[in-house]
């Protein structure tokens, strides 16, 4: 899945992130709308007003850029394959608004709200500028989108936008440890936390990486054991002439997935103790992988 990060986008960026760019025309809201047929591009508008635009409307095929439309109610309203570039909804209420195949690049939802509205999460792309000055922004953002998901049982959405919103807040740490808001040891830990639960199981949401991870953890811990204690496993009550890959692979998963020896036991003090403290971090991990099972699928 896409990070959401914006990273590839070749859009320009506000040069402040919270105000447009040059001096655009200012619409109120008295004042009749701009043609908004397929084909058209709304650009440099900056709409005032406390509603925008009439409900039922749809709007098709229409690019909006470095248009303002904050602090304002937009209700019953669908777009279909439009796109918002360097656009500005902050504070704004969607109601019963509907986005489908749209796009939003570099579109500031600073502390907006969304009810009853179909907004696919993977469609919102943000610059990597935004991780350094304003992380917050996406961090609201996606905060009220999943209030919005849930309500509305949009599951596959609610598991997207989960996934960014933990991101953003990963990376808003960098700006409270730069700002004195968190310590540094807590906070870098706190992202090492943050990052490794993404990397592997995609914060809970992908289950069958963290199958595939496992895999490769418990084949790489075989090929360890057959290295360290390979010379040290007794089989059916024999030792070996020579260590046996098979027997360390057959041994290790026995251990690991805390099912017993079977006919493979260790004969070394070291390997004893190896395997003790195998056994125990097994545990936990396997804890972990049901968690992140349960989380997905009966969530």
């Amino acid at each position: 899945m896409d990070t959401g990060d914006g990273s590839g986008s070749n859009a320009a960026m506000l040069t402040n992130l919270f105000r447009l760019d040059g001096t655009p025309k200012v619409h109120q809201q008295e004042e009749a709308m701009p043609s908004m047929s397929p084909g058209d591009d709304v650009t440099n508008i900056l709409f005032r007003g406390e509603q925008w635009y009439q409900p039922r409307k749809k709007i098709k095929k229409v690019t909006f850029r470095n248009v303002s439309i904050q602090n304002m109610d937009l209700f019953q309203l669908t777009f279909t394959e439009c796109t918002f570039e360097d656009c500005l909804f902050n504070g704004s209420r969607f109601r019963e608004v509907e986005f489908h195949k749209c796009r939003f690049v570099n579109t500031s939802m600073w502390k907006a709200k969304f009810e009853q509205c179909y907004l696919d999460p993977r469609t919102i792309r943000l610059d990597r500028r935004y991780r350094v000055e304003a992380a917050n922004v996406p961090v609201t953002m996606y905060q009220a989108l999943l209030s919005n998901y849930s309500n509305e049982r949009q599951d596959a959405f609610y598991a997207d936008a989960d996934i960014q919103f933990r991101r953003w807040k990963r990376y808003q740490l960098d700006w409270d440890i730069r700002s004195g808001k968190v310590d540094r040891m807590p906070g870098e830990w706190a992202k090492l936390k943050s990052l490794i639960y993404d990397v592997l199981a995609g914060y809970g949401y992908k289950p069958v990486r963290l199958f595939g991870f496992t895999i490769f953890f418990f084949l790489a811990i075989s090929l360890l054991n057959h290295l360290l204690i390979g010379a040290d496993l007794v089989v059916n009550g024999t030792r070996p002439a020579a260590p046996s890959i098979v027997d360390s692979i057959f041994y290790s998963f026995s251990v690991l997935t805390v099912l017993g020896f079977s006919t493979v036991v260790p004969d070394s003090p070291f390997a004893k103790m190896l395997t003790v403290f195998e056994a125990l971090a097994a545990i936990g991990w396997l804890s972990i992988f049901t968690s992140v099972l349960v989380k997905r699928f009966l969530r």
